[in-house]
């Protein structure tokens, strides 16, 4: 059993000893302590609790642009939401911090180096989503690698939470999951069609939510997607003689780059994969809006998936440069 599931993780998984574990949990803890007692928790209690409490106001989303994510949140949040007070928030902060470690166990990422960066920060300051994408990709490995529809069902329902985060990952792993991925799919068109009947039309009201959101505000300090203009990098992504692991790297950077909301903390399923230490310095200028001015702490995180792909992409790009030196050299 022990063998069985060692082989389930990803190849850049590194378990961790005994000190690690103490450090990564001494330090979540400590997070958990100041921020139950410092943060607001805005987003907590603005967008996502009326969910769960007001269900009527759904219809009037686009007159509240500041929620874009799909009613079947309700349930997953209602846990959270229905407890007193303060309370609910702060539990919430500790299952965020939890699914964000385990995120990182499972591929390979810098715990304590995630857990202090600026992303982390906003995430858990605010109160947002960001824990569920990190747990739904998590999740998703595990159940490609047991075959289960019904995992990869729950891993996709978590994903769209914040597709921006960690869809495209999630998305390629459904693929991968063989025959089965056509069950998943039909569960995901069931739970579409129940929220539909349940909620109202509320993918309409969510296009239009988004379109007034992002709008003419598409390239702003809060935003560092580059949009289409950056979709011809799905092909490398997607073509590319990658593994698994790498390709999941690849498609949650590109996936960042392209889509119309990008804001900084969202790219923290990127910092919870095994990316090189230097990309790391991206986890902590979000800190610097004084130093180097809002828009530049904010907007230079396009710089962390740009680089990643880079990293991935120079072994090819050394290769194919390689052996077109050694075919010119052999054809003088």
């Amino acid at each position: 059993m022990n063998i069985h599931l060692e082989l389930a993780y990803p190849s850049t998984h590194r378990p961790w000893s005994r000190r690690e574990w103490l450090a990564v949990i001494g330090v979540a803890f400590g997070l958990w302590l100041l921020y139950s007692v410092l943060a607001t928790g805005l987003d907590y209690f603005g967008c996502y609790t009326w969910m769960v409490t007001q269900p009527a106001k759904l219809a009037t989303v686009v007159d509240v642009p500041w929620t874009q994510n799909p009613p079947w949140l309700v349930p997953f949040m209602a846990p959270f939401v229905m407890l007193p007070g303060r309370a609910g928030y702060i539990v919430f902060m500790a299952a965020t911090l939890a699914m964000v470690v385990w995120g990182c166990y499972v591929f390979g990422g810098r715990p304590i180096l995630t857990l202090l960066s600026a992303q982390m920060f906003w995430v858990l300051w605010w109160g947002q989503l960001e824990g569920w994408a990190v747990l739904g990709a998590a999740l998703g490995w595990f159940a490609l690698q047991a075959g289960s529809w019904g995992g990869m069902f729950a891993a996709l329902a978590m994903g769209a939470f914040k597709p921006q985060v960690g869809f495209a990952a999630v998305a390629s792993l459904w693929w991968w999951l063989g025959k089965r991925r056509w069950i998943a799919l039909l569960a995901m068109l069931l739970l579409t069609a129940a929220s539909i009947a349940i909620w109202g039309p509320w993918p309409a009201w969510y296009l239009q939510d988004i379109l007034k959101f992002v709008g003419k505000e598409h390239f702003t300090t809060w935003n560092a997607s580059l949009g289409l203009v950056a979709a011809p990098l799905f092909l490398p992504a997607l073509l590319l003689p990658m593994n698994r692991e790498q390709r999941l790297i690849a498609l949650t950077a590109t996936s960042l780059l392209v889509s119309p909301y990008m804001p900084f903390y969202s790219t923290i399923l990127l910092l919870c994969f095994n990316i090189p230490l230097w990309a790391y310095v991206f986890a902590f200028i979000g800190y610097l809006p004084k130093e180097l001015g809002t828009g530049l702490a904010w907007n230079a995180i396009t710089l962390l998936p740009l680089t990643v792909l880079a990293w991935l992409y120079w072994p090819f790009a050394r290769r194919w440069w390689q052996g077109r030196k050694m075919a010119t050299s052999n054809g003088n």
